[in-house]
């Protein structure tokens, strides 16, 4: 079993009291079981502020108290559905040309069709579920201020660990409403200064992206460079302020693409050692049962904030289980992958196929008994299967030993290194850092995957970089962004199967490159205004 932060979230659980009223509608939103330990037990129990954070990082993980399922976080809608990383998996893959989902929940085909409304309830789990992240954050900061901690008696030594904490929690704050932002826009803005019930008022897209750079280079010095496993570290706070500056045209209008590769160097500075480059040896190990060994430290340290799960103490119906169990179907024998059942969910576009060589080393596709073409939405066979994320351990690829688990061991790797040198040659060739150097850390990338390298810098244009984002980042959740920021998403010119609702693709309204604010809230919290077009 690995050793991290949520296992002292584990068989303990922490009543909060949380700032949800008007941000999520008529949502029902519980608290953590307040059966097991309220915050005035603090007080005797200092060790409780630790299992108090633990929830906070589990919050990206697990959807409740009991595992997969079962006491969820939020009722009201599939608690599979609604694990946090699933959510966003969904809104940010589904409408692009990396995935199609022919599950016929009410509001899923409209994703992969990009028809969705204000009334679609997969964008509204979303939106709860960023917003239950981000109390959590809030209440933890409320409740670890200076004054509380003197209320609770909490011994010096103690209340100074706090202080980090309440930076490391800041930033998962800043990180979701970098995906609330990224996703809708203006949105309904919170922080622990807040009263409890208080409506919260809506800024603007701007105001919250300055609210999160403001964020990050306040508690950057408080967090680690080598963080514990599975906690953020300092190349996540430089990650979110990288990814900010990178689609800052998007959010403000105003470009910051030298911003952008400045963050870039300094994570590269700290990871760009050894032959390989600070990156994984091997492509598939990064994606695998033990891939926690790049999340570690050390010459192969390529991920730089991740997830974790495991098969018996972090289970979850989303996270990883959704992209090895819920995306294997067809004639895929499960227990290949290291696990033992498979729910035939999302797969491949054929436009994502055909991005690659078959020789590339990156290309993880299934297709026995499969055709390319997504013809038939519906049809799962009509579409090869992603085996990008299996279960399988880098020590038995082959898996002789017939490992084959219920849930998988394999975290999500929210950041990787190999992003970080695709974003710095991005900028680069926008204009705004050295395009040899871009060149030479995009060849990197085309070394380990065995493909030929760029020969000049003549050799790669904006749109060969997209085209190498997604070989090298397919089905990680960021598509639907990069699409935007290359203007792609909605354009008549780039089109992927059943974009507009149409087998052959078509244009889109631009209002789609933002989800509308979901209309539940909108009746709950009427001083909100919807987006444009919705």
């Amino acid at each position: 079993m690995k050793s991290f932060i949520y296992k002292c979230f584990i068989g303990g659980s922490v009543a909060l009291s949380m700032t949800l009223s008007s941000c999520l509608g008529d949502l029902d939103l519980k608290p953590i079981d307040d059966n097991v330990i309220q915050l005035s037990d603090f007080k005797d129990n200092p060790q409780y502020y630790t299992q108090l954070l633990a929830k906070v990082y589990a919050g990206l993980a697990v959807s409740g108290q009991e595992g997969p399922a079962g006491n969820p976080d939020i009722q009201g809608f599939d608690e599979g559905q609604a694990q946090y990383l699933r959510a966003y998996w969904n809104l940010q893959e589904l409408p692009t040309d990396e995935a199609v989902l022919g599950w016929n929940d009410a509001g899923l085909p409209e994703l992969s069709m990009s028809t969705w409304s204000a009334a679609n309830g997969f964008v509204y789990v979303m939106y709860s579920r960023v917003f239950f992240q981000i109390a959590l954050c809030n209440d933890f900061l409320r409740n670890t201020t200076p004054t509380a901690l003197a209320a609770n008696d909490v011994p010096e030594d103690v209340a100074a660990q706090i202080q980090t904490y309440r930076a490391e929690a800041r930033v998962l704050r800043a990180l979701s409403y970098w995906h609330a932002i990224d996703l809708f826009g203006a949105v309904s803005f919170v922080t622990e200064e807040n009263k409890i019930m208080e409506a919260p008022k809506q800024k603007s897209r701007a105001e919250i992206y300055q609210f999160i750079l403001d964020e990050l280079n306040a508690v950057e010095e408080s967090i680690p460079l080598q963080p514990q496993y599975g906690r953020v570290g300092r190349d996540a706070v430089n990650m979110i302020r990288a990814k900010l500056y990178l689609n800052a045209a998007v959010y403000t209008g105003t470009p910051q693409y030298g911003l952008c590769a400045a963050e870039c160097e300094k994570i590269i500075a700290r990871h760009n050692t050894g032959t390989n480059h600070g990156l994984a040896e091997t492509y598939k190990y990064l994606f695998g049962g033990d891939n926690d060994r790049y999340a570690r430290g050390g010459n192969e340290s390529e991920i730089l904030m991740t997830v974790p799960f495991d098969s018996d103490s972090i289970r979850s119906y989303g996270g990883t289980m959704y992209l090895t169990v819920g995306s294997y179907g067809g004639k895929i024998s499960a227990r290949n992958y290291g696990v033992n059942d498979a729910w035939a969910g999302p797969r491949s576009t054929s436009t994502l196929v055909l991005s690659f060589s078959p020789q590339d080393e990156r290309y993880a596709f299934f297709s026995e008994g499969a055709s390319i073409n997504n013809t038939n939405l519906s049809t799962y066979q009509d579409g090869y299967s992603v085996v990008k994320f299996t279960n399988l351990l880098s020590t038995d690829w082959d898996n002789a030993a017939g490992r084959a688990e219920s849930y998988p061991d394999t975290d999500f790797p929210l950041f990787r290194l190999a992003d970080v040198y695709l974003m710095y040659a991005e900028c680069a060739y926008r204009g705004a850092a050295d395009r040899e150097t871009g060149r030479t850390y995009m060849n990197y990338l085309r070394d380990r995957a065995g493909m030929p390298q760029y020969d000049s810098v003549d050799d790669i244009t904006l749109d060969e970089i997209l085209q190498e984002r997604m070989r090298e980042l397919y089905w990680e959740g960021h598509r639907r962004t990069d699409l935007i920021r290359f203007e792609k998403f909605t354009s008549g010119n780039y089109l992927w199967p059943w974009k507009g609702g149409v087998y052959a693709g078509k244009s889109l309204d631009t209002k789609y490159n933002l989800y509308p604010i979901p209309a539940k809230e909108i009746a709950a919290n009427p001083g909100i205004q919807q987006n444009y077009g919705y």
